[in-house]
């Protein structure tokens, strides 16, 4: 099953829709986070591109800051997209079928946005192709503008990758538990988790991968502002 066969699942789409909460720390946190920040350093009316835009997340959170600024939202999956659109009923939010994997869509290319955001979504771009992507969302934002992408990071060290991915399923063990009733073992929560990352096509690099690619992308500025059993949030900007 490819990458795009998967994520077109309705089984995963429900899975997903189902347990983001509880298998990925403090989600909601990085949502409004992303947003806050799409909305903190741009015009009252901000233009906004969101990319991996799944079913809206992101966009909810932006247009509930600032309902009258304009998104627009790209993504992968058909089924993740209809969602998307029965979800907006505004003529301000726009959404766009597309594989990131190609770069950003040929018709916003010579756009201008004030801000780019994607959440969960660019760790499935294959390495090669990162910086190619990075460029152009650096192309489209206009001065000042930020590009902001809450993502899944691995670690440098593997012994503190595992040790912190062991810490990551005692937490979702215990998520399982107290929201949805389930128990799992901890070698069951693991085996799961890892048949996920294979079915979805992660691809989660080093932070310190995706500054180094950001920088030689053009941006000047780039800092982590929130990081948590491999989740973190990073923000670029030419200043």
């Amino acid at each position: 099953m490819t990458e795009k066969d998967a994520w077109n699942s309705t089984e995963l789409i429900a899975h997903y829709h189902r347990t983001a909460d509880v298998t990925i720390p403090d989600r909601r946190k990085i949502l409004s986070k992303i947003a806050e920040l799409a909305s903190a350093f741009v015009p009252r009316r901000p233009e906004v591109l969101d990319l991996g835009c799944g079913s809206g997340d992101v966009i909810a959170e932006i247009v509930r800051l600032r309902p009258d600024a304009p998104v627009c939202g790209v993504d992968l999956s058909e089924g993740m997209i209809k969602l998307a659109r029965n979800r907006f009923q505004s003529e301000n939010v726009r959404i766009l079928t597309h594989d990131l994997n190609n770069g950003i869509p040929e018709d916003l290319v010579a756009r201008k946005f004030d801000a780019v955001t994607s959440c969960f979504a660019l760790h499935h771009i294959d390495f090669g192709k990162r910086v190619g992507l990075y460029t152009q969302i650096r192309q489209v934002l206009r001065d000042g503008g930020l590009f902001i992408n809450g993502d899944v990071f691995t670690g440098e060290s593997p012994e503190i990758t595992e040790w912190e991915t062991d810490n990551l399923m005692r937490w979702i063990m215990e998520q399982a538990k107290q929201v949805l009733g389930v128990e799992r073992t901890f070698d069951q929560v693991k085996q799961r988790q890892r048949e996920l990352t294979e079915m979805q096509g992660d691809k989660p690099g080093t932070l310190r991968a995706m500054q180094d690619d950001l920088r030689a992308a053009g941006f000047r500025y780039v800092d982590c502002v929130w990081m948590e059993y491999h989740h973190g949030i990073v923000v670029a900007t030419n200043g």
